[in-house]
């Protein structure tokens, strides 16, 4: 069993979570956009993480 997180997992792995019944192709486009982003958040440093992590708690995204 593969334990590696990749953005791939992590998107699938979030919409498996999520209670919004969405149509297969809405599925398909919000797994693609997550994947896309959790692929940019994997590649920052961990001071620019830090940083977008506190701009979105600034704008009360948690």
């Amino acid at each position: 069993m593969e334990n590696e997180l990749s953005p791939t997992v992590l998107a699938f792995e979030y919409l498996r979570r999520e209670k919004e019944n969405l149509t297969p192709a809405q599925f398909l486009k919000r797994f693609k956009q997550l994947q896309l982003e959790f692929a940019d958040l994997m590649e920052l440093s961990y001071i620019e993480l830090q940083e977008e992590i506190v701009f979105a708690h600034r704008l009360g995204i948690h």
